[in-house]
């Protein structure tokens, strides 16, 4: 919970500077992806595949704004 309460605050206080809600909007849906999805990773981590050429979701966020 400590990586999801740092992103919330964060979230938080760009909502507070902004007056936006659309941070803390993605915030909870990008945790509620990664819960959702949580088996699958851990099944596929287990299973010993090489992911060495995986792409991080958070810079393929940014390559769509």
């Amino acid at each position: 919970m400590p990586a999801f309460e740092r992103d919330y605050a964060a979230a938080l206080e760009e909502s507070r500077r902004t007056f936006s809600l659309a941070g803390l909007y993605e915030v909870v849906q990008d945790w509620q992806g990664r819960i959702a999805h949580a088996p699958a990773v851990d099944a596929f981590v287990a299973s010993g595949h090489d992911d060495s050429d995986a792409i991080d979701l958070a810079e393929l966020r940014r390559r769509r704004r």
